[in-house]
């Protein structure tokens, strides 16, 4: 079948197909927002044509690969491909990654339509998690393949540690003085618009007093959810059982012993997992998202949350802007918009806490969520420390 490399106007690499990275061999994927002419230096004359005559389709025999397998493709280039700087100028388009699922559902719906009417642009969203984007970052070398990035913040950490963002765009950022001050730097790698809740959830089927500390998971009779330490909220329950256990952030051990004592656990990879575990009634109790726990209650389901004596921990979901990105005006147009109160307010509605405080939400809905100075009063694991404790084990 055909190669297909699709291009952005800057002559980047946008789209690139399967074919595409078969017949040069190379995954043109990792690639994205890299200069084709760098990345396959043998497209660089017919690149070189087509920048100066955009009007005209062009063709060309490219070889490519080592001497012992050249190979000869015939490569052609369909005229306007690089010929869109001036409508770019018209009406620019903002690259924009995130995830998916009620995330998605909002920016398409709510977010996007918004901010391409106030600014004239066109969004194109990249829906994909952040164990895709980092590293595509990574490959980028300063040419990113988006303007802005959705992420938490102890991704953010990571991404900083990896130099990929540009400098701190507080100074900017209208919005940001309603921001909580642990939703937004120093405090945090990103740009908070989201704070999320790690809450002990339980069942309000089995007899018995409700949990009121952590330390009551490992009370005989339980049937623990414990989150994999592939994510966030995994790095979070390993920091409190260390730190009920005697351990810290630079001792986990203590942690994983102490999660090895539970009389009985089942682990969980991701939310979807976690929710099967609550609904299907094969847990008892566990550190779970306070709005995915609040969305179970609203269903029906036999199912409580507490707020831990010794506090509950949280995290923040936000944007940062990586380095180079090819659109800095807008992209600090998009950040201030996740961080205005008509975003954070559509959000909400899928029990997304705000992190701006003003951003007025009914009595019913509030009730559900994070609001007000309890905000700056969660707990956050220690992540600078308990990345540095990875790196030390494992290297970036």
């Amino acid at each position: 079948s055909a190669g297909v490399i699709g291009l952005d106007a800057h002559a980047r690499v946008e789209l690139p197909n399967r074919a595409a990275s078969e017949l040069v061999g190379l995954d043109l994927m990792t690639a994205i927002g890299l200069p084709l002419g760098e990345v396959v230096p043998e497209f660089a004359p017919l690149l070189a044509a087509v920048a100066e005559s955009p009007e005209s389709a062009h063709t060309a025999e490219v070889q490519t690969g080592p001497t012992s397998r050249r190979r000869t493709l015939l490569a052609a280039s369909l005229a306007p491909a690089l010929a869109r700087p001036a409508l770019a100028q018209a009406r620019p388009t903002l690259r924009v990654q995130a995830i998916g699922g009620a995330v998605e559902k909002t920016l398409r719906e709510s977010v996007i339509p918004a901010f391409e009417q106030a600014h004239n642009a066109t969004v194109a969203l990249t829906v994909e998690d952040d164990v895709v984007m980092l590293p595509k970052l990574q490959i980028a070398r300063g040419h990113p393949p988006y303007d802005v990035v959705m992420l938490d913040n102890d991704k953010a950490i990571l991404g900083a540690g990896l130099e990929l963002w540009a400098p701190d765009q507080s100074a900017r950022l209208p919005n940001i003085g309603a921001v909580y001050a642990s939703s937004k730097p120093p405090a945090t790698a990103n740009y908070g618009a989201i704070v999320f809740e790690f809450a002990l959830a339980y069942s309000t089927a089995r007899p018995g007093p409700a949990p009121t500390s952590w330390a009551d998971l490992w009370a005989p009779g339980l049937t623990v959810a414990v989150p994999h330490i592939s994510q966030a909220y995994g790095w979070t329950f390993l920091y409190i059982a260390a730190l009920l256990h005697g351990g810290s952030a630079a001792n986990l051990d203590p942690g994983f012993a102490a999660i090895k004592r539970l009389p009985s656990f089942k682990i969980y990879r991701s939310v979807s997992q976690g929710l099967s575990l609550f609904q299907q009634r094969e847990v008892d109790a566990g550190l779970f998202y306070a709005h995915r726990a609040q969305q179970m209650i609203d269903a029906g389901l036999p199912i409580g949350r507490a707020v831990p004596r010794e506090g509950s921990y949280s995290g923040r979901t936000g944007t940062q802007i990586p380095r180079g990105a090819a659109n800095m005006e807008l992209a600090l147009a998009w950040v201030d918009t996740t961080l205005g109160v008509a975003s954070q307010a559509a959000f909400a509605q899928s029990l997304y806490s705000p992190t701006n405080r003003d951003c007025a939400l009914p009595p019913e809905l509030a009730a559900k969520l994070i609001a007000g100075p309890r905000v700056d009063t969660l707990l956050e694991a220690p992540w600078a420390a308990l990345l540095d404790r990875w790196n030390r084990e494992f290297g970036l």
